[in-house]
């Protein structure tokens, strides 16, 4: 690959490796604060396809930076090698005014070229949701998730990199640290139990009450190493804010759900779940209760439910719960 393009003089040629993401895995009793908690965790690799925003800012003093400078890339697998292909930037303004950027997987764009011998930052966002043009946020809410590079661990920071060059080779490969989510995420696995023979998932799905507004959004400053530590709910929430999880897999006869939720603080305050599902064609609504507890950024919160039929009325039995670190 390094003889392919013309590298413009004082330039270095950019590429950057298949970024990785923290997989499912048991954190044990780390604390969130605690540097251990990621240590031994399994990674994985973005998928053929994925797109990602790479930041990347030069180094100009002792902790400072210019401003950052996104780019766009797509997954693809060539030739028996899967790699980060540049691609392009489309744009358009919504309703209120704000010019977005948008990734176009359509276009191929020309590598990255940095100066040579220069220092710089570099991080990632998966997937790439659109951008803000004049400050590079993106919007979380309710039902959305991001995966970034987060400062709050040693594992997942961005990385510095001076970029070189040596004679005959006018290629720098830049590794990135693994991303991790900055969502919460609750997971539902709910299987046939006794004398269940058809198990489906209502229009109204699940639906959990006490979280944000549906109108709240965060906005993730992620090209930024700041973060603010769990975006937390007022304790005077009644429960009147509901989000509504409609889609659903069916795997090994089981219905599988994930609602991704805003990091939430449920110590003086309640969530209700409400499961609607039809039960050998009979409607039911179970209803799980949450509180005492902060649900974090990264974090999966597991529930495995079995339903099943005792005469006419069906019961739904708790089959296990867990908390483990979030797969995407």
């Amino acid at each position: 690959m390094d003889e392919v393009c013309d590298v413009p003089e004082g330039m270095v040629e950019v590429c950057i490796e298949v970024p990785e993401l923290y997989n499912d895995s048991r954190p044990g009793d780390a604390t969130k604060a605690d540097s251990g908690f990621l240590e031994g965790k399994t990674l994985k690799k973005l998928p053929v396809g994925s797109t990602i925003w790479l930041s990347y800012s030069k180094k100009i003093g002792e902790g400072a930076y210019e401003d950052a400078v996104v780019k766009p890339y797509i997954v693809k697998s060539t030739n028996d090698y899967v790699g980060l292909y540049p691609c392009g930037i489309k744009e358009y303004t919504d309703e209120k005014g704000v010019v977005w950027q948008q990734i176009d997987t359509d276009i191929e764009d020309r590598p990255l070229y940095l100066e040579k011998d220069a220092t710089y930052k570099f991080k990632t966002l998966y997937p790439a949701h659109d951008l803000r043009k004049d400050n590079l946020e993106v919007s979380l809410y309710n039902g959305i998730w991001a995966c970034t590079n987060d400062p709050r661990y040693t594992q997942t920071s961005s990385v510095e990199v001076t970029l070189t060059s040596s004679i005959g080779r006018r290629i720098t490969y830049v590794e990135l640290h693994p991303m991790i989510n900055q969502t919460a995420r609750i997971h539902f696995e709910i299987a046939k139990g006794a004398n269940v023979h058809t198990l489906e998932m209502m229009h109204n799905g699940i639906e959990i009450s006490g979280v944000q507004d549906k109108n709240t959004q965060y906005s993730l400053d992620w090209t930024r190493d700041e973060y603010v530590e769990v975006v937390k709910m007022e304790s005077g929430d009644d429960g009147e804010h509901w989000y509504k999880l409609q889609e659903f897999e069916v795997r090994d006869d089981k219905i599988i759900g994930d609602a991704y939720i805003l990091p939430l603080d449920v110590t003086k305050t309640y969530i209700f779940i409400l499961i609607n599902m039809a039960v050998n064609g009979i409607p039911t609504q179970y209803v799980l209760t949450l509180n005492g507890m902060i649900l974090e950024h990264s974090r999966s919160y597991n529930f495995d439910l079995s339903a099943g039929m005792d005469g006419n009325l069906t019961v739904v039995n708790w089959q296990n719960t867990s908390l483990t670190i979030q797969p995407n």
